[in-house]
């Protein structure tokens, strides 16, 4: 089985960007763990969380290693899981040339609330697997619920037929591929969609506000054009909110 590893988002990059697999990948699953969730995490016990899962899957899933390859933690840090060489245990119909990625939290309704560093971690490591390997976002990523237990592809979330709600049912908006297509698609294409419009003037106009950008329409322009840029201005003026 191989070390469990942390790494910072750039460490990942360089990490991805660093290493050869032999196997072709052309699907990236997105998941979250429900349990544990941000309640059993305290800041520094990303292994003993990581460990934990490993040993429940092979103690009582029967499997050979942890199912997932990596796990991303709420403070944005990813934990390393089983070797990227070996398919993962992640959606049965869905495994055979997958990465599955794991995000630490309940993100159902009613759930974990997903802090922003863990959701611009989740936005730039599925960006990075889908650079390194070549992969469109609409046809790459993939979600749980859109299967079915025998491993069905259903296309989309089904309270009926679908084999759980994951990767949660407030994941990013929603876990149907509408939700998806609305919300994390564009972050993942780095867009901003026209939805977006009035929340980005209200974020631009807060920092002209406090002083911090004086060219309002061109700050709108870049947080429209790069979502990097946007999730640093909203984070800048949610604080100047809190104030």
């Amino acid at each position: 089985m191989s070390e469990l590893k942390k790494y910072t988002l750039n460490e990942f990059e360089k990490y991805i960007n660093s290493i050869n697999v032999s196997r072709s990948v052309r699907l990236i699953q997105l998941h979250h763990t429900y349990s544990p969730g941000y309640k059993q995490f305290t800041g520094e016990n990303h292994i003993q969380l990581q460990t934990g899962m490993r040993n429940y899957h092979i103690k009582n899933n029967g499997w050979s290693d942890i199912g997932q390859h990596f796990t991303i933690f709420p403070d944005g840090v990813i934990v390393s899981g089983r070797s990227l060489e070996k398919i993962p245990a992640g959606i049965k119909g869905a495994n055979t040339g997958a990465v599955c990625i794991e995000c630490l939290g309940n993100f159902d309704k009613g759930g974990d609330i997903m802090a922003d560093v863990q959701k611009n971690t989740i936005i730039n490591a599925v960006k990075i697997l889908l650079n390194r390997f070549q992969l469109k976002a609409q046809e790459a990523v993939i979600y749980h619920g859109w299967w079915s237990s025998s491993g069905a592809g259903l296309g989309d979330y089904s309270k009926t037929k679908s084999v759980k709600t994951c990767p949660g049912t407030n994941f990013f908006g929603g876990n149907t591929r509408t939700a998806f297509e609305n919300n994390l698609l564009p972050l993942l294409e780095g867009k901003i969609k026209d939805a977006k419009k009035e929340e980005i003037e209200d974020i631009i106009n807060r920092l002209s506000g406090a002083g911090i950008i004086s060219d309002t329409a061109l700050w709108i322009q870049k947080c429209t054009n790069d979502i990097n840029v946007y999730w640093l201005c909203k984070k800048t003026a949610d604080y100047i909110k809190r104030k």
